[in-house]
């Protein structure tokens, strides 16, 4: 695959000028043509890493900056490997407290833990193969795999869930008919553009299979409900066959005023990631926590978090502390604490959650 784009890419040997180093540079450019003495700048999700790339690389250009969903420097891969099994197994719980609170879900009244439970269930007939992926398991000669099973759980949690449609599929599944989680896509261009730019940006400091075979390892080891998917753990992969060498990632220790935005259950980004950025690199920003799932939190309307974001980039004053229902903000040097309960934290519309049924 990198062969084949490298060939293709003009000017030849382009791929490996696509780092964020270089995107940066791109940036400034656009801000001198502008003729802006300094930008504002909300970065969401892997635009938080060039956000912060930016702000190190040019601080006296830096504005009103805010970093929502962060994608750190500095974080080893082993760490961010391990973050995003965490998520995505607290992202289950997440799925569980949202049953609890629904009429409408198949385990409503088979108590706390009933989601895992049945998901465990799926995960030994698939292992052992005799998850029919059929409307019916009578007859049927079509079985879904066990990894197919995982990466469909994990693509559900993903990015902004939807939890009714997730456990309507999971119900469907569980009741007999395999079909709605047995199909399959092929990768859009949406899913693949940012590959080069990650892979440019961060070194894989052991490109063997036994590297692989040791991040798997840490991956399982806080696996709880076996989903086994981790983004990082993919990148770790591909990355290990990118033909251009990679400059040594640095921590990004940013001297300005910045606000940093996450989910307590963002399953894409991790919320320890957003932790490790706020209180390792940034000594003078502050930390807004929502108390609810989705990757970004930007474009939920409706939450205290996005209000707050806006009026960081309108003023760059840091809000004021608080610790209510739907958010926590943390001011310069404090300590976060723990991640919310899954299931002491609400659910629903006014915690961002959709619901497509």
């Amino acid at each position: 695959m990198w062969q084949s784009w490298a060939n293709l890419s003009k000017p030849v040997g382009i791929l490996a000028y696509l780092g964020s180093r270089e995107v940066v540079q791109d940036y400034d450019a656009i801000r001198t043509a502008l003729g802006y003495e300094k930008i504002h700048f909300l970065g969401v999700s892997y635009g938080s890493y060039r956000a912060a790339q930016y702000a190190a690389t040019f601080p006296e250009r830096v504005g009103h900056f805010v970093l929502d969903a962060v994608v750190p420097h500095g974080l080893s891969i082993e760490e961010q490997v391990k973050d995003d099994i965490i998520a995505v197994n607290r992202g289950l719980d997440r799925a569980d407290a949202f049953c609890q609170n629904s009429d409408t879900c198949y385990w409503h009244h088979a108590g706390r833990g009933s989601v895992q439970a049945a998901w465990s269930i799926l995960l030994a007939k698939a292992a052992n193969g005799t998850l029919a992926a059929c409307d019916t398991p009578v007859n049927c000669t079509s079985f879904i795999p066990e990894w197919a099973l995982q990466a469909t759980l994990a693509g559900l949690l993903a990015g902004q869930p939807d939890f009714p449609q997730l456990l309507e599929l999971l119900a469907v599944t569980y009741l007999g008919n395999g079909t709605a989680l047995a199909s399959s896509s092929p990768l859009t261009l949406d899913q693949v553009w940012s590959l080069p730019i990650i892979c440019q940006d961060r070194p894989i400091p052991d490109k063997s299979f036994a590297g692989f075979q040791k991040m798997a390892k840490i991956a399982k080891s806080v696996d709880r409900y076996t989903i086994y998917q981790s983004m990082w753990l993919s990148f770790q992969l591909i990355g290990s066959v990118w033909p251009y060498a990679v400059p040594v990632e640095k921590p990004t220790f940013l001297n300005e005023t910045l606000l940093l935005v996450t989910a307590d259950f963002d399953n894409s980004q991790p919320t320890e990631k957003s932790t490790f950025l706020w209180e390792t690199q940034t000594p003078h920003s502050g930390l807004v926590v929502r108390h609810g799932e989705d990757h970004v939190s930007f474009n939920l309307p409706t939450q205290a978090s996005t209000n707050i974001t806006k009026q960081f980039l309108l003023t760059g004053v840091l809000p004021l502390e608080e610790d209510s229902t739907f958010v926590t903000v943390y001011g310069p040097g404090q300590r976060r604490r723990p991640v919310a309960d899954p299931y002491c934290v609400p659910t629903g519309f006014q915690a961002g959650d959709i619901d497509s049924l």
